[in-house]
């Protein structure tokens, strides 16, 4: 069995997540299981699709993804057989899989083509929000970048609130902010959170704002919490309209040396689940080095990087002054 230096990364950072799924046997087929569905869906794109296959979302994660691995070449072509791997028995690396299995009971094609209802999509979703191996992710992220060192927090895009509600469950920091754009998501947290959505008073204040770079929110971040310690993204660029000048205007509301708290599944990461994601709405698909280059220029240095790509991309970066 060969490990990458990512791999060796993660069972270092990942040794709680990596156990809970049942150690690294498991968590490999399970692994293998998001690899083989990319393989279906992107094989059923291309067969339907032809060379529209990657022209939306989702096309153009499998590919990435896939082309990654070496799997496809830059035709899109098979060039790597895949085999069915056998099914993980551990119920959280078990749960994992069944998240692609039902993704795949809507179907790859019809996703693509914007025929699935979004209120399915939204539905599975937040099933993969509450499912026990995302919990666990979640809190393992928060221990690999010590949030509890962080005493005024914005987070954007906070979609159903669970990150926020993680965060406030273990640590009470003096203020926390958290935005969205969708009114039902911003709902959904502030009652998860005992807060009144865009009532900015007390500890927590939930904001619908598309952006935080609009002089109306800027002002009610300002005065919610001055400057903040660090802004809190998991797995968040991807929503962004444009992630460069909300990066920027999350800066100018940090203070100096104020922190960017990042974790972000990126192409090379788990294939099938990025195109799972992906297809809940985001705007964008980033390489590892995407990532970085992102927010190096948005005006951050990096502090200290875990991980690349294995289980995700995961690093502290600093406010540069």
């Amino acid at each position: 069995m060969s490990f990458s230096w990512d791999d060796v990364n993660a069972l270092r950072h990942y040794g709680k997540f990596i156990k809970a799924g049942g150690g690294i046997g498991e968590v490999r087929k399970a692994l293998a299981w998001s690899t083989w569905y990319a393989v279906k869906w992107w094989s059923e794109l291309k067969h339907e699709l032809g060379i529209d296959a990657d022209r939306n979302i989702l096309g153009k994660a499998l590919f990435m993804s896939l082309r990654a691995r070496g799997i496809i070449d830059d035709g899109g072509r098979l060039v790597k057989r895949v085999e069915t791997p056998p099914r993980p028995v551990n119920p959280y690396s078990a749960e994992f899989v069944e998240l692609h299995d039902s993704f795949d009971a809507l179907g790859a094609v019809e996703v693509a083509k914007g025929a699935v209802d979004r209120d399915k999509l939204r539905i599975l979703y937040s099933s993969m929000l509450a499912q026990g191996w995302y919990d666990i992710m979640r809190e393992t992220f928060l221990d690999l970048v010590e949030i509890g060192r962080y005493l005024n927090i914005v987070e954007p895009h906070c979609k159903e609130g669970q990150l926020a509600y993680a965060v406030l469950r273990r640590h009470q920091p003096e203020r926390y902010l958290a935005y969205d754009p969708d009114p039902d998501d911003v709902e959904a947290t502030a009652s998860l959170l005992g807060a009144s959505p865009n009532v900015c008073a007390g500890k927590v204040c939930v904001l619908q704002t598309p952006t935080i770079c609009g002089p109306a929110a800027r002002e009610v971040a300002s005065k919610f919490a001055g400057a903040f310690d660090a802004v809190l993204l998991f797995h968040t660029l991807y929503w962004m309209a444009d992630p460069l000048a909300e990066l920027r205007c999350l800066k100018a509301l940090l203070r100096p040396g104020g922190r960017l708290l990042v974790g972000q599944q990126v192409v090379e990461s788990t294939p099938g689940l990025l195109a799972v994601v992906v297809s809940f709405g985001a705007r964008h698909v980033f390489r590892w080095r995407d990532v970085e280059a992102l927010l190096g220029a948005a005006g951050f240095e990096k502090e200290r990087r875990y991980t690349r790509y294995s289980p995700y991309y995961i690093a502290v970066w600093r406010a540069a002054q």
